[in-house]
């Protein structure tokens, strides 16, 4: 008898259930298009990668609904697989996933990035969520110099 065995899921099929989990358990709502309108009112808007590259969006996954939790209804939650993330990250001037921007009525508001404990995400979401409208960051692209000093 011989015994096969079938491959495990990748990291993309693993993000996938999380963003599905968010969607069916949390309320999130998928952005499928950078060029979407944002929605009136709060909004938070989860940026995520491919967790093989950074395993810390899986957590983000987890912990980012917790700390959402005592807002309720109050705040729009979305998330964007890693098709939308790149252009989101220049729009938003976010340097790398996992990260959380904040709107208001479509205004910036601030972005955290990284993973945090779910109280620090709690404090810190309620200083960007009682605080004014921002300009986005500027997004600089970084261009690494070979040994010889000039540009790669």
């Amino acid at each position: 008898m011989s015994q096969q065995f079938a491959p495990g899921a990748t990291a993309l099929d693993r993000l996938e259930t999380a963003i599905g989990r968010l969607q069916q358990k949390h309320g999130f709502q998928r952005v499928s298009d950078a060029a979407s309108e944002f929605p009136a009112g709060l909004c938070a808007l989860l940026l995520t990668e491919d967790p093989q590259r950074n395993p810390e969006v899986l957590d983000a996954c987890v912990i980012l609904p917790e700390a959402l939790k005592p807002l309720g209804d109050a705040i729009v939650r979305q998330v964007a697989g890693p098709d939308v993330t790149a252009v989101l990250q220049q729009k938003f001037g976010v340097a790398r996933p996992p990260a959380v921007v904040f709107l208001r009525d479509g205004a910036y508001l601030g972005s955290l990035n990284g993973i945090r404990d779910w109280r620090e995400y709690q404090v810190e979401i309620a200083e960007l969520l009682n605080g004014p409208a921002r300009p986005k960051p500027i997004g600089i692209a970084v261009i690494a110099a070979n040994p010889q000093g000039a540009c790669a």
